[in-house]
């Protein structure tokens, strides 16, 4: 009669005990393998947990990364200052002849009933001390044609907290042309137009520095002092001229593993590979207990695993696993948006005239600014944590207002640590 052989753990034979239970779980490399992709599990399941709120990692949930935590308390002390201020009369005008900063905020109706700008001047003033508030021009622009039909300009506290509330002073020419966008809905033109506007206005003051900010944002506690702090660190980077700006906002979206640095991501993955062989061959030639433990096989499963690894590590996002120290970092790529900048005293000018040159073309003002910016090789720099926060749920920068603008935002700002004591 013909043997029929009995299929145990993949072997033919009862009497072959390669690959027998018994076997296998005395087997090194079972074990090995095991012990990795439990490790694997493991790190998997804390990547889940802690990179949640990371946007470039494959575990984000929008549900936790758009939380607000911090801006919530933080928009709340910009309300209450708001409403305080409605009962002050007195301008606070800078001591010095030329204010160490101007902040231009141009704003304008946004069509719900939220008007952004009370809590964007409440968290900028709030917490300052009387230095620092007297270093400051504040000039809000209302910026229509008709700025009776903004919401806010009759509030008392506008023109109680504001060094100057800037409406348009132009032509006949330059006014029949904004009224021209504003019912023809040509916001992004409007906005380059008022940019520059703003600009130059700002640059009468004879501030060092010029702030730009838009009207939904916050301003995170104590972010003085640390602007102050980052502009003295530029200042011994650079010159004056050979810098653009300092961005006060950005977004950790655009900062992920970027395509065009592939290259860069290969070659280090590479060496880790080479670094491991490397490792695993010399501890075995030094220790006699490896060299009958770490096998050929055990090498080549430990080669194998790193790939499966270094895949980890990409998914748990570029913003967990190199994250930004604390402090000015240049950034002249994948910066984004226009929320808030501040610009030396040096550069605007030319700025001015660049926004006026292009006030007809479809930019946005930070296209044009990066665009400016590449052509004539001006660094760029940003502030890291990011001093503001955007809170705008739509653009009014678009046609009937583009619904996107909520998912501009800073996600560590929302980690930023609540005190009532600013720091």
């Amino acid at each position: 009669m013909r043997f029929k052989p009995l299929v145990i753990l993949g072997a033919f034979d009862k009497s072959d005990s390669a690959w027998s239970w018994k076997s296998i779980t005395r087997s090194s490399t079972s074990w090995l393998v095991a012990l990795l992709a439990v490790l694997w599990i493991l790190i998997y399941q804390y990547c889940r947990f802690v990179y949640s709120r990371d946007p470039t990692s494959y575990f984000f949930d929008g549900t936790r990364g758009y939380e607000r935590r911090y801006s919530l308390r933080r928009e709340q002390q910009a309300y209450d200052f708001i409403r305080a201020a409605n009962g002050t009369s007195t301008l606070p005008i800078p001591t010095q002849p030329e204010p160490f900063m101007c902040i231009g905020i141009a704003t304008v109706a946004r069509i719900s009933a939220q008007q952004y700008v009370r809590g964007t001047i409440g968290s900028v003033l709030h917490g300052l001390t009387e230095e620092e508030r007297q270093s400051i021009y504040l000039m809000p622009f209302i910026a229509h044609t008709h700025p009776s039909d903004y919401p806010v300009y009759r509030e008392p506290w506008l023109a109680a907290i504001s060094n100057r509330v800037l409406e348009y002073e132009v032509s006949d020419q330059d006014r029949a042309r904004l009224q021209r966008f504003e019912e023809g809905h040509h916001f992004r033109n409007k906005s380059m137009y008022d940019y520059g506007y703003l600009l130059e206005n700002c640059y009468e003051t004879g501030a060092a520095w010029i702030v730009m900010l838009e009207d939904d944002v916050l301003a995170r506690a104590g972010w003085y002092a640390k602007t102050v702090d980052a502009l003295s660190r530029i200042r011994r980077m650079t010159s004056d001229d050979g810098w653009l700006y300092l961005r006060m906002f950005y977004t950790e979206g655009l900062l992920g593993w970027n395509s065009e640095e592939w290259v860069r991501y290969f070659g280090w993955s590479f060496i880790s590979f080479m670094v491991l062989l490397a490792a695993l061959i010399g501890a075995r030639i030094k220790s006699f207990r490896l060299q009958r433990n770490l096998s050929n096989l055990n090498m080549v499963v430990c080669l194998i695993a790193l790939p499966a690894f270094i895949i980890l590590y990409f998914m748990a996002g570029r913003v967990s696993m190199q994250l930004l120290d604390a402090g000015v970092h240049e950034m002249s790529r994948f910066g984004c948006c226009s929320q808030g900048f501040i610009f030396p005293r040096a550069i605007v000018p030319r700025l001015i005239e660049r926004t006026r040159k292009d006030m007809d073309e479809d930019y946005y003002v930070d296209m044009l600014l990066e665009r400016w910016a590449g052509a004539e090789n001006l660094k760029r720099f940003v502030a890291v944590p990011s001093m503001l926060q955007h809170v705008g749920a739509k653009s009014s920068k678009g046609w009937g207002y583009d619904e996107g603008a909520g998912t501009t935002w800073n996600f560590g700002f929302e980690t930023h640590p609540f005190s009532r004591r600013v720091t």
